[in-house]
C-alpha cells in the first residue's frame, strides 16, 4: 500500500510499505479521509518526541472495513467507521473505570516514541481494534466523520470553558 512516511523530521515521503496483519480482534480499514492533528504538526517537527521517524502519522480518520479478524462481531466488510486514536487495554483497572486515556499500555494511533510505535491513517489501509470503532451515518461524509475527535476535544474545551466562566461569575459577583 501507499503511505505518506515521515522518514525524518520535516520530510515526508511517499512509499509503497506492507499492509500490518490483522490481528483476531482487529479490522482493516480502507482510509476514506483523514485529517490533520496539532499534534501532527508538532510531531513533524520533532518538538513533542512523540513521532520518532520512520512513522507513518495520522489519527483523526475514516474509511470502510475491507476485513474482519478472526475473533470481530458486530462488524462487517463494508461498514463506513471511524475510531478513537486511542488504543487501551480492555483489562486494566482505568478502562474498567471508563478512563481509556490513562489505561495501562495504551498507544496512540500514528505515534512512535521510546514506550512505543503504532502507525497510524496517512496510508491507504490502517489496522484497528475492534473496540474503538464507531459506525458511521449514512448520511455523514468521511470527511466528517474524521473531525469527530478534533470537534468533541472543542466541544469539551468550549463546556470546561463555560463551567469555569460560570462558576467564576457566581463566585465573584457582587451581592
Amino acid at each position: 500500500m501507499k503511505a505518506l512516511v515521515l522518514t525524518e523530521y520535516n520530510k515526508f515521503e511517499i512509499q509503497e510499505v506492507p499492509i500490518t496483519a490483522t490481528q483476531p480482534d482487529e479490522v482493516l480499514v480502507k482510509v476514506k479521509a483523514v485529517g490533520i492533528c496539532g499534534s501532527d504538526v508538532h510531531g513533524m517537527d520533532g518538538s513533542t518526541g512523540r513521532r520518532i521517524p520512520p512513522v507513518i502519522m495520522g489519527h483523526e480518520a475514516s474509511g470502510i472495513i475491507e476485513k474482519t479478524g478472526a475473533s470481530v462481531t458486530g462488524w462487517q466488510v463494508g461498514d463506513r467507521v471511524t475510531f478513537d486514536s486511542t488504543i487501551y487495554r480492555l483489562d486494566d483497572w482505568y478502562s474498567r473505570k471508563g478512563l481509556y486515556n490513562l489505561s495501562d499500555n495504551r498507544m496512540v494511533l500514528g505515534v512512535s516514541c521510546n514506550e512505543f510505535k503504532r502507525d497510524g491513517a496517512f496510508a491507504e489501509y490502517i489496522t484497528v481494534p475492534q473496540h474503538i470503532l464507531y459506525k458511521i451515518p449514512d448520511n455523514v461524509s468521511f470527511e466528517y466523520a474524521a473531525m469527530v475527535e478534533p470537534i468533541g476535544v472543542a466541544l469539551h474545551a468550549i463546556n470546561l470553558t463555560q463551567i469555569s466562566v460560570n462558576d467564576t461569575a457566581v463566585v465573584g459577583a457582587p451581592e
